[in-house]
């Protein structure tokens, strides 16, 4: 696994005006390389050879350039490429809606429709608006194709976000265009990247670390001979540099000759340090999971932790509380942080695996714009990206083995079978299930007709479980315990007081997320009959 240590440089400035000097000379041969590109075409490591000859670089300092663009350049088209199938999704949904109001327009011109005022003249300009709409997808998509076919995507270094505040100065914060030329080439000169190798001294050939004592470290930098003066050392030395962390790995990584990648980035406060390098794997010190399996449950505001034995058995469960989306982003990942640890440390003092779910938002996200506000909230508030890298991290470097299991039923399955029975709640009990589907065992579903109390909204409900029809799979008949799940628990929704949603066009309770099933049949009763439906469960 890539690890990377940071620590923060205390520089003269005699040092970092050379840090700096060499910030800008990387950020300039960067811009070349890539308007060679645009240029010629094809790879940038095509053009070493004729690009070290003109600007008189080392092949090394080319390799770094090579290495950092063409990451850049593959990145972004294939963020152009997701953003072109998002926008010919975008298209075609608009071009059925667009078809269905025209429709509707020729029908009332032809006299066939017949609409009140107020009904028609809505439709003219929500079909005005969508005609609008459609013009301008199809000219991003134009742009984004022509971005996509050409040698370059069109990356502007910088960001374009500060390229156009010269247009707007004093909103900007702009004194005068000078100052924004300054902030514009700082922000397109603050790092210098040097490439590692582990057949180099200390991993690298340019920028090489030696230890000075027990926890300091001396950094030595080759400094470009462009920037050099007669007389000058070709070496910049910082002593007394220290890690806050990782220093035992990274001294093993020095000790073994292993690859060390070095990033020097400018902030406001003066200049950092990064290095990469691979972490090698702590020992196994988790058992089977014939023995047991610590399962772990991702929600909003907390997780859901919970042990078993071998034979499957729910054995005790903990909530480890999260942070929301209402605070600071920072804060959230200290907390989450936080709770990792503490669930990894138990799976290794019990020394059993971690089983997680193996959860995908990215679909989700893209379609949030179609959720309630609630359910939009929530979900842009999982930070499931962070929650997943930290876990590898921490069950990596803690020697804990980490299983990612298919999430799917589990929260149903674990209202069904276990949360009344032990009395937890329905995410303690769908952490259970997932650590019972690491050890691979799977759930029989309890007899059908008959009736099984589930936690609903702080109380517990009746559920029938439909009939299983002959030949269903397993998981098929799950699907049909989680429908009517969901169900009961839309339903109660209904008759909470004051949750009652407007009815939508298609015969059914709110939309989205909030939308309320047909009841059996394929009907749903109205809303006296429904309350009287459900207060006589």
């Amino acid at each position: 696994m890539q690890a990377t240590a940071q620590t923060r440089l205390q520089l003269p400035p005699v040092d970092a005006s050379l840090l700096d000097g060499m910030a800008g000379l990387y950020g300039s041969m960067t811009r070349k390389l890539y308007a060679r590109i645009a240029a010629h075409g094809g790879k940038a490591k095509s053009h070493k050879t004729v690009f070290c000859r003109e600007h008189g670089i080392s092949a090394r300092m080319f390799n770094a350039l090579a290495i950092e663009l063409q990451g850049l350049i593959d990145g972004t088209r294939e963020l152009l490429k997701d953003e072109r199938k998002d926008l010919n999704r975008g298209i075609r949904r608009l071009e059925r809606q667009l078809a269905t109001r025209q429709a509707q327009l020729d029908e009332i011109a032809a006299d066939r429709l017949r609409l009140k005022p107020q009904r028609e003249a809505k439709l003219r300009r929500t079909t005005h608006q969508s005609g609008i709409r459609l013009m301008r997808l199809r000219a991003r998509l134009a742009r984004v194709e022509q971005r996509l076919d050409s040698n370059v995507p069109g990356i502007c270094f910088g960001t374009r976000k500060l390229f156009r505040q010269q247009h707007h100065l004093e909103l900007a914060g702009f004194g005068s265009r000078e100052s924004w030329l300054r902030e514009w080439q700082t922000g397109r000169s603050h790092q210098v990247f040097f490439v590692g190798s582990k057949d180099e001294t200390a991993g690298n050939q340019l920028c090489q670390l030696r230890k000075t004592g027990e926890r300091t470290y001396s950094l030595q930098i080759r400094i470009p001979d462009r920037l050099l003066k007669s007389g000058d050392d070709k070496y910049l030395v910082i002593d007394n540099v220290a890690f806050a962390y990782d220093h035992e790995a990274l001294d093993a990584a020095l000790e073994t000759g292993t690859a060390l990648s070095w990033r020097l980035h400018r902030d406001e406060r003066g200049w950092r340090a990064f290095v990469s390098f691979n972490h090698q794997p702590a020992e196994l010190v988790t058992l089977d999971t014939e023995y047991g399996a610590i399962g772990v449950d991702f929600n909003v505001d907390h997780l859901a932790v919970t042990e078993t034995d071998a034979s499957g058995n729910l054995l005790q469960t903990r909530l480890l509380p999260l942070l929301r989306e209402n605070a600071r982003s920072g804060q959230r990942n200290a907390v989450l942080s936080d709770a990792l640890t503490a669930a990894v440390n138990w799976a290794k003092e019990a020394r059993k695996p971690v089983v997680a779910e193996d959860l995908d938002f990215t679909a989700m996200k893209k379609a949030m714009a179609q959720l309630s506000p609630k359910g939009a909230r929530m979900l842009s508030g999982l930070l499931y990206a962070k929650y997943r890298q930290l876990l590898e991290a921490k069950c990596f470097r803690a020697g804990v083995e980490l299983i990612m299991i298919d999430p799917v039923f589990t929260s149903t399955i674990g209202a069904v079978k276990y949360a009344s029975r032990r009395g937890w709640s329905v995410h303690a009990a769908a952490a259970g299930v997932i650590a019972r589907r690491g050890q691979k065992l799977t759930e029989r579903l309890p007899r059908a007709g008959t009736d099984v109390r589930v936690p609903v909204r702080g109380g517990h409900h009746i559920l029938e479980l439909p009939a299983r029809m002959a030949g269903d799979s397993r998981v098929a008949a799950w699907r049909g315990v989680h429908a009517a799940y969901r169900g009961v628990v839309r339903e109660r929704w209904l008759a909470t007081p004051g949750g009652k949603p407007s009815r939508s066009a298609k015969g059914t309770h709110g939309g989205g997320v909030r939308a309320a099933p047909l009841s059996r049949g394929d009907r749903l009763p109205c809303e006296s009959k429904l309350r009287e439906q459900i207060c006589a469960l």
